[in-house]
């Protein structure tokens, strides 16, 4: 169906919204720099270009939505057992379980909208990387994990007692091993000390091909899995003052690694809009979303200021969701409502709902030495939520198990009004 979105296009709304408007597998990169679980609200300083922005970076229990957490057990439900670890260890109202489940719904929709040649970039700091990276390992799956980049920078002040804190972490993912990445985009000088003892193997490479300690590339040594780009300076000309601005330069590596020209990036976040300036200064599409309407204006001005674009008049900005157009008119998601049995909950049967039954079966037997979880049956419709409501009214229930016949609870499942079999 392609791409339901024009190009150069940012939405000022919820990007969770956004990002479920957005068609399936249409999306070759996506960065994301989202808030980091620092507990503070940051604003733009008065007088900046930025001036007016400002973001919450704190996360509460009432800024949870009980619909998250739901489709999170419904349809990932690695994800739902982390949750639930961490709320165990924690409480409800830990700020890490908030801002894990605020976080997981929406790599959830990333992971969805993607290309399966495509890739995800998510910047973060070790405030949170560490739970972040179990998210996406559960997500797009350990296989597809493909870099934890740091990126090291030199800055001024240092703690007394501690080690100078002094990078970020940004963690690749692919969706299958198709993804792209341009080596030669993106390959570093070699240090002086490096060409002048190799000066006589410089240009000494055969197919394309780098011989080691025969030979020098000539575009260039490996990129590394750390990158030392310096911030933003204040005297910057990219500055605008938006509090968490990253350096163009960054965002332009990332870019040519992991896009060719024409293709789609996303950023959820786009804050300033710096993936939107890097896309359009390197010849890609680009969508922006953001709370904050500064993204818009922001983008605008740096887009005729820094990439002298022709476009950036021709931005265009929504304050609203967009819409599907790879479902049908009357389209209504379906997921399976499942029975599951143990022998040692006779006459009990585990009702429960779940976008793929195999694996939620998978899950329940990672917990039983003796896997001796057995999927009885499964029903295909888009009145599972209904369904599932129903039956644990109907019978007498201890949490996902309910008590009765096997055959008497399948009749009630089939027998549901406006249930559908496929």
């Amino acid at each position: 169906m392609g791409l339901n979105i024009d190009n150069r296009t940012i939405f000022c709304f919820d990007n969770l919204e956004v990002l479920r408007g957005i068609n399936t597998e249409c999306i070759d990169l996506i960065y994301l720099d989202p808030p980091f679980n620092k507990k503070k609200t940051f604003t733009a300083p008065i007088g900046s270009s930025a001036e007016g922005a400002e973001f919450s970076d704190i996360f509460r229990e009432k800024d949870l939505k009980e619909e998250w957490l739901t489709d999170i057990k419904e349809d990932h439900y690695p994800i739902h057992e982390l949750l639930s670890a961490v709320k165990n260890i924690e409480g409800k109202q830990s700020y890490n379980f908030c801002y894990l489940a605020y976080m997981a719904i929406r790599l959830m929709e990333c992971h969805r909208v993607l290309k399966d040649n495509g890739s995800l970039y998510l910047h973060c700091d070790p405030t949170m990387s560490h739970y972040l990276k179990l998210v996406l390992d559960c997500i797009f799956g350990e296989k597809n994990f493909r870099n934890e980049i740091v990126w090291c920078y030199r800055g001024a002040g240092y703690p007394k007692k501690d080690f100078g804190k002094r990078h970020d972490i940004i963690f690749r993912y692919s969706i299958t091993n198709k993804y792209i990445f341009n080596i030669d985009e993106v390959r570093e000088e070699y240090a002086e000390a490096t060409k002048e003892r190799f000066k006589h193997y410089i240009g000494n490479v055969r197919e394309g091909k780098d011989f080691g300690q025969q030979s020098l590339n000539p575009k260039g040594r490996h990129p590394d899995d750390w990158l030392q780009i310096q911030p933003i300076a204040p005297s910057a000309k990219e500055r605008t003052g938006y509090p968490t601005q990253k350096p163009l330069a960054l965002l332009e590596r990332i870019i040519k690694a992991s896009s060719n020209e024409g293709d789609m990036v996303l950023d959820p976040f786009c804050g300033c809009a710096t993936t939107c300036v890097a896309s359009e200064k390197l010849n890609r599409q680009w969508i922006g979303i953001d709370v904050s309407v500064k993204a818009y204006e922001l983008v605008k001005i740096r887009t005729e200021k820094e990439v002298k674009s022709l476009f950036a008049q021709n931005i265009e900005f929504s304050t609203k969701p967009p819409e599907r157009t790879d479902q049908g008119v009357n389209y209504r998601p379906q997921k399976y409502v499942y029975i599951i049995s143990h022998p040692k909950h006779k006459g009990f049967y585990k009702v429960g709902v779940a976008s793929n039954v195999k694996s939620r079966l998978g899950s329940y037997q990672t917990g039983d030495p003796e896997r001796n979880y057995k999927l009885e049956y499964s029903f295909f419709t888009p009145d599972f939520r209904e369904i599932e409501t129903y039956i644990h009214q109907k019978y007498e229930n201890n949490f996902e198990w309910v008590k009765g016949t096997l055959e008497d609870i399948k009749n009630d499942i089939e027998g549901f009004n406006g249930a559908q079999s496929r």
